[in-house]
């Protein structure tokens, strides 16, 4: 059973990798990307001290839309005051109303592919009468997020997606004709 509704998702800095559309797994995954994220000993060094401090760590997946392409993220979510670690990169997703999706069996499966995980949380949205941008690639908050929350690092505690609301953008194409 999926739990789902609009909420306002607060600012969230998210640490970690960026992938290219070009980076993506042949079967429409980010699994290459993961695995490099899960075999980076940063990676362990974050979630001990988000683990000793919070009592939980997290995995991220972050899509950020743009007309043409799009950037995949392979990341953790951690306080705005979180030093970013060398060779790591740093996304201020800003607040927003989002569509959220939870799943009641969370599970860590990065060899999902993107686009099919995003189509279900839209088939969802649509079961409940929520309007989502029709291209996210022009919407002007166009992030599609999976948060998993651990709070031992080989259970997933909690399983969420939002997909942001917002209005879309004129593509420029659009003032041409």
């Amino acid at each position: 059973m999926q739990k789902m509704s609009v909420v306002q998702v607060p600012p969230l800095k998210i640490i970690g990798q960026v992938a290219l559309a070009t980076n993506i797994d042949v079967n429409g995954s980010f699994y290459t990307a993961w695995q490099d994220f899960q075999a980076d000993q940063t990676t362990a060094k974050v979630d001990d001290q988000l683990l000793k401090t919070f009592g939980e760590t997290n995995r991220v997946g972050l899509v950020v839309y743009a007309p043409e392409s799009y950037q995949y993220w392979t990341g953790i979510s951690v306080p705005q005051d979180f030093e970013v670690p060398a060779s790591w990169h740093a996304f201020d997703l800003p607040a927003g109303s989002a569509f959220k999706m939870s799943s009641s069996t969370p599970e860590f499966l990065p060899q999902i592919p993107v686009n099919f995980t995003l189509e279900k949380v839209f088939d969802q949205a649509k079961k409940e009468a929520v309007v989502l941008p029709e291209s996210l690639g022009h919407a002007q908050q166009p992030y599609f997020l999976e948060k998993v929350t651990f709070k031992s690092i080989d259970d997933a505690d909690k399983q969420v997606y939002f997909v942001y609301i917002s209005p879309e953008i004129e593509a420029l194409e659009d003032d041409l004709g």
